[in-house]
């Protein structure tokens, strides 16, 4: 639904006689948005085919658009991606990595939905300090389109993203990332970086975790930092039962987190170095509020154990 409505809206843009990237962009989500769509439908499609999907999306993208990241910020790195080549091998693994990571975090009524708004609402931002209207211009329509969607999934979910509609959108919101890298040298790629970081941190800190207990980084786990913050919510609050109210009040909790690191990417827009140190912040930051979470959640789980045995 959403993507029907972006894609009317591009329409209507081209009858008026706007040149726009946006038509090609829409054109590069076929192989994700299908794949998606066909697991939706039943068709049981595994993690490691559904990223190659986000591969050949990637792929399409760069060839549609003529346009990738052509730097990291980071000298070392920068130097390696002044060849074209390996900046486009480096965009095409970042794209297809936080696409997948947008559908991750599509586990709470609102939650991707959210994300999606505020994350483009600060390309937005930055595409109009960087003078790129047209970019502002796409990525307020995904927030237009998004917003629509996103009164029919919280508090009570009537219709959902799917995996069609998560990789999708998280195709849509990279590429907005991936054009503003390209096409402004002004534009730093870790404010870039903050902007999107609440995908971007979940997808890091599950591999890692993954990496750390040995098992298969595409294996499937209730680890997120949202599933633990729902389940500390039934511990201390609402009890199993409860999980419609803790749901929708997850996204509600998370929102000042997931808000944060875009208004400090838009801040810095310009300055890479300071965005660098702020997303190192924000990823301890992170980091802790697992632990903080999963201690919470044990610490008053025993104090109810212990309660009712002395009932």
């Amino acid at each position: 639904m959403v993507i029907a409505g972006l894609a009317f809206a591009v329409a209507l843009q081209m009858l008026n006689g706007d040149e726009s990237f946006a038509p090609l962009l829409l054109l590069s989500i076929l192989p994700v948005f299908i794949t998606g769509l066909a697991e939706d439908l039943g068709h049981h499609v595994s993690p490691r085919g559904r990223f190659l999907a986000a591969v050949f999306s990637g792929v399409a993208a760069v060839a549609l658009l003529g346009v990738w990241v052509p730097k990291a910020d980071i000298p070392g790195i920068d130097w390696a991606m002044a060849t074209p080549a390996v900046a486009i091998i480096l965009t095409v693994i970042f794209s297809a990595g936080l696409c997948h990571a947008v559908n991750l975090i599509d586990g709470m009524n609102g939650l991707a939905a959210s994300v999606i708004t505020i994350s483009a609402l600060g390309y937005a931002a930055i595409a109009t300090l960087a003078s790129l209207p047209v970019v502002a211009s796409f990525a307020l329509l995904l927030v237009a389109a998004t917003i629509g969607f996103l009164f029919l999934n919280w508090p009570v979910a009537r219709l959902f993203l799917g995996d069609a509609g998560a990789y999708g959108l998280g195709h849509l919101l990279v590429w907005l990332m991936i054009l503003l890298a390209s096409l402004s040298s002004e534009v730093a790629v870790p404010a870039l970086l903050l902007v999107i970081f609440w995908p971007l941190a979940d997808v890091l800190h599950t591999i890692l975790r993954r990496v750390a207990d040995k098992v298969s980084i595409l294996r499937p786990d209730r680890m997120h930092l949202h599933q633990k913050v729902r389940r500390t919510l039934d511990i201390v609050w609402f009890g199993y039962r409860g999980r419609y109210r803790s749901n929708p009040l997850t996204t509600i909790i998370l929102l000042p987190f997931i808000i944060a690191p875009v208004v400090t990417g838009v801040l810095l827009w310009s300055n890479p170095g300071a965005a660098w140190i702020a997303l190192g912040g924000y990823m301890l930051a992170f980091s802790a509020a697992h632990t903080l979470t999963a201690r919470l959640a044990r610490r008053f789980r025993r104090w109810t154990f212990y309660t009712r045995k002395s009932h």
